[in-house]
């Protein structure tokens, strides 16, 4: 055996714990700024939404649920919930984005007021089997097509994560 082969090798105390601190780090920073970028796409008097607030926690049963970016379209009376995933699509995620959206109906629509809540899950690659790229579920359950015509679209939407990673460095997955 080789010394480059005993140090390729070795790996120090802690090693695993510090590459995926990196990880998260930068899966956290890019989420913010696919966030930054939603909130100037999204919530300006045109498209008829505005920001209630980014990275809101909610709480429930002792678990931490995060909504990305909560915005409220004052047309349509809703509020749009957005999930970023810095990574590939689960189909777990589509659970937990809606299950976050039953939380938001729960927890801050007010029921006489205020349409049920829609939401977005972004995902910044597809699944293993899938087409390489960006992808972005649409939530927008019982919602007329006139109404989904004032909501994001799933193209624009897989677009800016496109724009993201091209400004990031990281290379655009062919279509």
């Amino acid at each position: 055996m080789s010394f480059f082969q005993r140090t390729e090798d070795f790996r120090p105390e802690g090693f695993e714990d510090v590459v995926g601190e990196l990880v998260d780090s930068i899966r956290r920073s890019f989420t913010g700024v696919v966030v930054d970028h939603l909130e100037d796409m999204l919530a300006v008097p045109p498209r008829h939404m505005c920001l209630v607030d980014r990275h809101l926690s909610i709480t429930e049963d002792d678990r931490d649920y995060t909504i990305d970016l909560l915005l409220f379209h004052v047309t349509q009376m809703r509020y749009v919930a957005i999930q970023v995933q810095a990574g590939r699509f689960d189909p777990a995620l589509v659970a937990r984005t809606r299950y976050t959206l039953d939380l938001v109906d729960d927890l801050v629509r007010v029921p006489e007021v205020h349409a049920p809540s829609v939401g977005v899950l972004l995902c910044t690659d597809a699944a293993a089997d899938q087409q390489p790229g960006p992808v972005a579920v649409m939530l927008y359950d019982d919602v007329t097509p006139a109404e989904q015509a004032e909501l994001p679209l799933s193209l624009e939407l897989t677009a800016l994560i496109d724009r993201c990673l091209d400004t990031t460095g990281q290379p655009s997955a062919p279509r």
